[in-house]
Formats: structure tokens, sequence, C-alpha cells
């Protein structure tokens, strides 16, 4: 029909491939890209390699936003983002916390009696230990150190051991781990589902840096990182069409259901990549930079054409 509007395809970027929703994807040029942290932005190593560090400096020239979406707490990423000179928003705590301009928004917080139900599984159980984090301290259940290279990846040291809810006084929880050591899928399994039964939030992730130890973060049931990706969007003006997400693990799969354009790594597992528009190369093979520089040039190409929308991925 004369006049009718042409219909564009999306383009893969060169270095990624489709993901599972690709036939879906329709974001706009994204103004706001949140990063993942372990399995991202950075692998085996403490801290991100040059060419990330490089790829976010070039996202920012092209007028991008860069925050990172981490299930850590804040301070175990101060190196880091000192490091990336990401801008933000930025989530913490598998989005129990989100910051814009440094300043913390919002808090969802866990009740007393949740933590004592939480320190009562890791006590009754020999594959798992409680890891309970206020906004800026680190409490664990035991002194278990088959978890010692988690705190060493955190760079926080712990401020004791706690054994009831009480003896944090009036500090507030925002999230507690469960460390679980070693097991399999199965076993994972059962643990999301005593403590989703709780009527609380679990987010599985993992990290190249401590092969053999998992993690289910745990948040009050309205946190997740993507329900603080949309409370951080709307606070920078946003809506979530011109967000775009990158990420490796389960815990990015809320982040995934709300972002105009989702970038899974390429060694998440199949569940993350079918729930991904594009898959970028492994964190070691410096997928984060890969898809990166492709969000900014796609940005760079939206602003250059007066901010209508372009063919999305196009390079």
């Amino acid at each position: 029909m004369p006049g009718a509007p042409q219909i564009v395809r999306p383009v893969v970027p060169d270095g990624m491939r489709p993901g599972g929703q690709f036939s879906s994807w329709c974001g706009e040029p994204p103004s706001f890209v949140l990063c993942d942290v372990d399995g991202t932005l950075i692998g085996s190593e403490h801290l991100a390699t040059n060419r990330v560090v490089t790829a976010i400096a070039t996202a920012r020239r092209s007028g991008l936003r860069v925050g990172i979406a981490t299930g850590r707490m804040r301070t175990s990423v101060d190196v880091l983002r000192s490091q990336l000179g990401a801008d933000g928003p930025h989530v913490f705590h598998n989005g129990a916390e989100f910051q814009v301009d440094g300043h913390t928004e919002a808090t969802w917080t866990l009740a007393p009696d949740d933590v004592d139900a939480l320190i009562a599984i890791g006590r009754t159980r020999d594959d798992c230990y409680v890891e309970i984090c206020t906004t800026d301290r680190l409490y664990v259940s035991s002194n278990d150190e088959r978890a010692a290279p988690h705190w060493e990846m955190l760079g926080v040291e712990h401020s004791g051991i706690v054994t009831t809810a009480a003896q944090l006084d009036d500090q507030l929880v925002v999230k507690a781990t469960l460390v679980a050591f070693g097991v399999s899928g199965p076993v994972l399994d059962e643990l999301t589902q005593v403590v989703t039964s709780a009527g609380l939030a679990v987010g599985a992730a993992h990290s190249p840096r401590t092969p053999g130890l998992f993690y289910l973060n745990v948040t009050h049931p309205s946190a997740n990182k993507g329900s603080a990706a949309e409370r951080a969007a709307r606070a920078i003006g946003l809506d979530l069409a011109q967000v775009a997400a990158i990420g490796d693990a389960l815990n990015d799969l809320p982040l995934f259901a709300r972002a105009g354009t989702s970038i899974a790594m390429g060694q998440a597992p199949e569940e993350v990549i079918d729930q991904a528009h594009l898959v970028a190369p492994p964190v070691d093979d410096d997928g984060a930079a890969v898809a990166l520089e492709a969000l900014a040039s796609w940005r760079q190409r939206a602003v250059r054409a007066g901010g209508h929308q372009d063919e999305p991925g196009t390079v």
C-alpha cells in the first residue's frame, strides 16, 4: 500500500547471535544499560579487562548511562565501580537497593522472622550456610571456611557470626544469601522451593571466580533486579523500552523480562539464553565489551538520525 510504513527487521550486531526472544525484540535505541557483574563485567579476575573499561567509556561518550545490577552488596563493588567509571543508576543486593547519582533511592528489607527462618535452614543442613547483608555489613551464620573464596571475592570481612536476628539490634537486613557448597541442580531447586514457600524472592547466581559455590540471593518479595531497574529508569526519566540489560544468570531473568533489549553472555545457561534478545560472546572473550560497543554504535546512529527509531542492533 502506498505510504504504508516500512517494516524493518532487526539486525544482529557483529559478534553476537540471536537469543530465544529475538523475534519479539522491538526496543528503542537505548539510553541506559545495566550490566551484571560476576560472569558479565568480570570473569575469573577481580576487575574488568581493559577492553570492557574502554567499551564503557565509549558507551558513555555516545550518551548512554551505564550502571551495574548485581547480587553483591554495595561496598563489595566500590573498587570495580571506580575502575569502570560507570555513572549509574546502580542496583545492589539483587535488587533490594538502588542508587541514583550516589544516593540510595530505595531499599527493600527482610523481616526479623524471615532472617531467623533462613538462619534455621543453614543450621539444619551441611551443604549450605547463610550470609546476612545489611546496607554496608556482612554477617555469617557460621565461620564456614568453605565460603572463604566468596569472602575473598567480595573483599569484605564479615562482621561476626549471627545466630538470631535479635543480635543485629536495629540494623536493617537488605538481603540474605544461601551459599551452597558443591551441590547439584536438584538440591538448588529444593533450597529454592523452601525459600519461595516462605513468601520470599530468590535469585540464583554464580561466579567464575568461585567454582563449586552457588548463591541463592534472598530478598523481600518485591525486590529483584527487574523491579529495581524499573524504579531506577523512572528516576532518570526513562521508560523500560530505553533500557538494555546484559547478564548471565538466573537472577538476571527479571531484568531481561523488563528491558527493551536483553543480552545474555555466551556461557549463560540455556534457560537464560532462551529469555534474551541477543547473545554476546562468553565473559572470557570480553562479551560484555562486544555488547556495549554495539549498544553505543546503535545509540550514536539514533542520535545522528535525530532520535528516531533506527534498526535495532545495526552497527
